[in-house]
């Protein structure tokens, strides 16, 4: 009986097309077979990434619906600006993606929000061996034993660019892995340069942005009791912190190697990185990703060395990263989950590796020709090391609040020279008391 209407109503249909001519031939279509409609599971991907990140992922978003016909995948750039407000909002709407990109240092809003699912049984399910990854960032996205997110990438903060010509000029030796804070002011003395008028023409160093915490790590200091489940700030009473925020003051204030606070007001908006491909900067401190642009650079030869030791040999950095999360809302968690066991695998982290700006999390392919490539620069090995000195910011809901708002205005006047670091820590600690980490 089903098929006899079936029948009729698709004769009748066809009827109305070929007396009238005013319904496409697709609608018809659409009836017997769902012609632009796809059959199978449909999923939705979350990231930030830029053009070049949003190509790649689009690759293999085509070569995994190849492997899997029935999981069609749709890919939401968000700018990151935005990212956590809008999938925030987009989970209370019921709109929200099935698989988020989470960095390392947006791990807590999601997670603090409870808003990711625990991946331990789809590891365990399909065997995933997740030592094959940096166990740093492993860690990083895993709470009291559970997994959230399969890591994509890791980027140690430690890469100081050099420029070899500038060594070469004053016939200072090529920093090495293994120098320390020490080398590292010696160095940066000699490679200054200045103009018959005492104008410094080129700076020693300078940092992609105000990186006080590449000091406050290496000379041993902390932020919070515990990264984890942080319960009290302990920034201000912690005398390693004072000495790494000591140390880069001295490179402003006492050495006078570093562009001071006031040079770059008055830099008309030139970025810290400008300075180091002009020449105008002998050193320059960020991640591997400045890797694509300055292999643009032909006025002089170039490499990278690990950020030098500080006291006692100690060595830390903060570290950046991401990988892939499900989210609790998702209705299709099973190809979700296929879908991140994917891009997290190998084909993925080959793929990223290539663009040269992204440290793949797994090892093999991080201690591989697809990141080790043999281009500039060409002490890139040194970051497969660097890993276990990675450093993660503690997960509570108000510490990007504390750092930016409370920690960073303070320190701006150690910076600038009103203020000495001891004072800053003075001013800091019923601050920090009065506003404890926020945690669940």
């Amino acid at each position: 009986m089903v098929f006899k209407r079936s029948k009729q109503l698709i004769e009748n249909v066809l009827r109305i097309i070929k007396r009238r001519g005013l319904l496409p031939l697709c609608l018809f279509m659409i009836l017997v077979t769902g012609c632009g409609q796809k059959n199978g599971v449909e999923i939705k991907l979350a990231s930030w990434g830029d053009v070049q990140e949003t190509n790649i992922l689009t690759d293999l978003i085509n070569e995994f619906e190849k492997v899997h016909p029935d999981i069609h995948v749709q890919l939401q750039r968000v700018a990151y600006s935005e990212y956590v407000t809008k999938l925030l909002t987009q989970m209370v709407g019921g709109l929200a993606p099935d698989v988020i990109c989470v960095e390392v240092g947006n791990f807590e809003d999601f997670y603090l929000r409870d808003a990711l699912q625990p991946l331990n049984p789809y590891v365990q399910a399909d065997q995933v061996d997740l030592k094959t990854y940096y166990s740093e960032v492993v860690d990083r996205f895993t709470v009291d034993g559970q997994v959230y997110v399969i890591p994509r990438d890791t980027a140690p903060i430690c890469v100081v660019y050099y420029n070899k010509d500038a060594f070469d000029e004053v016939g200072v030796s090529y920093p090495k892995d293994d120098w320390d804070y020490v080398d590292f002011v010696r160095a940066a003395k000699k490679v200054m340069k200045t103009d018959e008028t005492g104008r410094v023409t080129r700076w020693g160093f300078v940092d992609d942005w105000t990186m006080s915490e590449a000091w406050i790590y290496d000379f041993g200091g902390s932020y919070a009791d515990d990264v984890k489940h942080p319960t009290r700030w302990t920034f201000a009473d912690d005398p390693h912190t004072l000495a790494g925020v000591q140390f880069r003051s001295d490179l402003i204030n006492k050495y006078k190697v570093m562009l001071p606070p006031s040079s770059i007001a008055a830099m008309g908006g030139m970025g810290n990185s400008d300075m180091f491909v002009n020449g105008s900067a002998a050193m320059f401190l960020s991640g591997i990703w400045k890797t694509p642009a300055f292999r643009e650079i032909k006025k002089f030869k170039w490499d990278v060395a690990m950020l030098p030791k500080g006291p006692n040999g100690h060595r830390a950095f903060s570290t950046g990263g991401s990988g892939y999360g499900i989210l609790k809302t998702s209705a299709h968690p099973k190809e979700a989950w296929e879908l991140i066991k994917f891009i997290s695998g190998e084909e993925g982290a080959k793929k990223f590796a290539a663009t040269g700006f992204a440290q793949p999390a797994l090892k093999s392919v991080a201690d591989s020709p697809a990141f080790l490539d043999g281009q500039d620069p060409k002490n890139k090995k040194m970051l497969l090391g660097a890993v276990q000195y990675a450093r993660y910011g503690p997960i509570c809901k108000n510490w990007t609040e504390v750092v930016s708002g409370i920690i960073g205005p303070e320190l701006e006047k150690v910076w600038n020279g009103s203020e000495s670091a001891e004072e800053a820590m003075v001013h800091l600690k019923p601050l920090l008391q009065a506003d404890p980490p926020e945690t669940r």
